[in-house]
């Protein structure tokens, strides 16, 4: 027996003997214990190969979606802008659009190579999430009719590389649903920290959807995955008409953020 199901038989028999002694049936059902020991090592060892397999998968959906799906809703955002400003007679503002959009492809064709490698956000290279997020929205929505805003307050605490990229992620997928699906106007970004926790807000006044109507694709579930991996909680309130908001709150402790 394995887990309590029955995997096989073991069995002895000797052509001139019809008994044997009980040290011979105990080495017999030792053996037979320790074939079964076996076959289970190799049971887990298959569900753990499948299961890396499977986790390596996810992975790999969830960075695709992080760089090329969300770089690529700004583009087209930058490019739908650029199509306004021809149809209004502003070639310059036409221009500047187009040249945003080709700047954001190049910026999410390189993110792509670089989460092929492991490497950190080139973003996070060059700054802390808080002012990497900021940036990326900004570059993201220049122009368009999505106005934006920021607010921090507490002294940020310096957090472990890991929770940046998860947090620069959760705040561009929500920034491309926002632009995506939700049609909204205004979002907003706001960072807290007060007594040992870091509050991260993202919301919008866009369309909304209600909990019902909600099906969780790969952005939704890869961040509830990176806030599961940071031991954090995350909250979706949304309804019809009255926009979504996104709260991600950490358990944090650390020295202040640059």
């Amino acid at each position: 027996l394995v887990g309590g199901q029955v995997k096989g038989f073991v069995g002895i028999r000797h052509v001139n003997r019809a008994s044997y002694r009980p040290e011979e049936i105990e080495l017999t059902q030792a053996l037979a214990h320790q074939v079964m020991l076996a076959l289970q090592l190799n049971e887990f060892a298959e569900q753990g190969q499948r299961a890396a397999v499977l986790e390596e998968r996810n992975r790999m959906a969830r960075d695709i979606h992080d760089t090329l799906a969300q770089g690529f809703t700004g583009v087209i955002v930058q490019l739908e802008a650029a199509e306004d400003a021809v149809s209004c007679g502003y070639r310059k503002e036409a221009d500047d659009h187009l040249h945003r959009a080709s700047e954001l492809a190049r910026r999410s064709l390189s993110e792509a190579r670089r989460s092929v490698h492991a490497l950190r956000p080139q973003a996070l290279q060059e700054h802390n999430f808080w002012d990497a997020l900021k940036g990326i929205i900004k570059n993201t929505t220049a122009g368009t009719a999505l106005h934006t805003k920021f607010q921090a307050q507490g002294r940020l605490p310096e957090l472990p590389q890991p929770w940046q990229e998860n947090l620069l992620h959760i705040g561009q997928e929500a920034l491309t649903n926002a632009l995506k699906y939700a049609h909204a106007r205004h979002f907003e970004t706001r960072l807290t920290y007060k007594a040992k926790k870091l509050r991260l807000e993202l919301r919008d006044d866009g369309e909304g959807f209600k909990a019902k109507d909600r099906h969780d694709g790969v952005g939704l579930s890869g961040m509830r995955e990176r806030v599961e991996q940071m031991g954090g909680e995350l909250k979706i309130t949304s309804s019809r008409g009255k926009g979504t908001k996104i709260t991600v709150l950490l358990p944090c402790n650390g020295e202040s953020m640059s």
